[in-house]
């Protein structure tokens, strides 16, 4: 059996596991240092990809591991069946590992087909995604938890008139506390949980990370202002997202802890390059309670 930590997509799960240090496991030293890649394209924006390497799970694993599994020579190229970009690598403050590269010419459009390629020792990655239209947000709702007097309940409504099956995820930003969006936990969902006239309520929780392990909780608090993104995903970002989540919802768990990988849509390597369908909103806690 093997086990791998992806980084930086799986770091929370991985933390969160309880797993025993004697364990086990026959390890394959060569596909331990596959390549794992978060790589993302808005409509309106530029793609985005953070790549890094598998650590074996018995390994040492802490920050420096995490920054020395960081791959920052490799060569990534995007097309949208027309252009072709290489992507510029830079170091980043706003995630870990702390290195990123960026696309500058080839913009995200509804609709649109991405091919990306990854290059670096001797391999070859690539994968295809596409940006679904974005779903407009109706209304939010914010309403003070009712065993608390500091914290807040948020959610969002909205309608889907497309008769298709169609995926959802929610990404936040607490404004002068996050530096970047995070998955929103719990915000992976489809259209099941909709009415027959397609209309859903979505519950908007605070993101989870392994540094909030003993002080989380999924509401906000009085004089928060959030940010979030509502998207629409397609089918194998929705498949990998509801991995990550299982993840993170039974990471803690010692009877069911987390022991697969995800399930992503790179070929050569693990992770996932996914389009998102977005739509951007600002909630001010003090300006909206009900």
């Amino acid at each position: 059996m093997q086990k791998f930590i992806l980084l930086p997509i799986i770091i929370l799960a991985v933390l969160l596991c309880g797993c025993d240090p004697d364990l086990d496991i026959d390890y394959d030293i060569q596909s331990r240092q596959d390549i794992v890649v978060e790589g993302w394209i808005e409509n309106g924006g530029f793609a985005q990809v953070i790549l890094s390497r598998t650590i074996g799970i018995e390994e040492q694993f802490d920050s420096l591991s995490v920054i020395d599994s960081t791959i920052r020579w490799a060569k990534v190229t995007v097309s949208d069946g027309t252009q072709t970009e290489v992507l510029t690598g830079r170091l980043t403050t706003d995630q870990v590992p702390p290195f990123i590269y960026t696309g500058n010419t080839v913009r995200g459009r509804v609709g649109g087909t991405y091919t990306l390629t990854v290059e670096y020792s001797g391999r070859t990655l690539t994968a295809t995604t596409t940006i679904p239209e974005p779903v407009p947000i109706d209304g939010v709702t914010v309403v003070r938890c009712e065993d608390s007097d500091t914290l807040y309940r948020v959610t969002a409504r909205f309608r889907d008139t497309d008769p298709g099956r169609n995926y959802y995820k929610v990404f936040t930003l607490i404004n002068g506390r996050d530096s970047r969006y995070f998955s929103s936990f719990l915000g992976t969902f489809d259209d099941t949980m909709l009415g027959e006239d397609g209309q859903g309520e979505v519950a908007v929780y605070r993101s989870f990370r392994h540094t909030d392990l003993d002080h989380y909780t999924p509401f906000f608090s009085h004089r928060d202002t959030v940010s979030f993104k509502f998207t629409q995903i397609p089918r194998d970002g929705f498949v990998f997202w509801s991995d990550y989540e299982n993840e993170v919802t039974n990471g803690k768990n010692p009877i069911f802890p987390s022991m697969t990988n995800l399930q992503g849509n790179i070929n050569g390597g693990f992770g996932i390059w996914c389009g998102y369908g977005q739509t951007t909103h600002i909630v001010s806690i003090p300006d909206s309670i009900k």
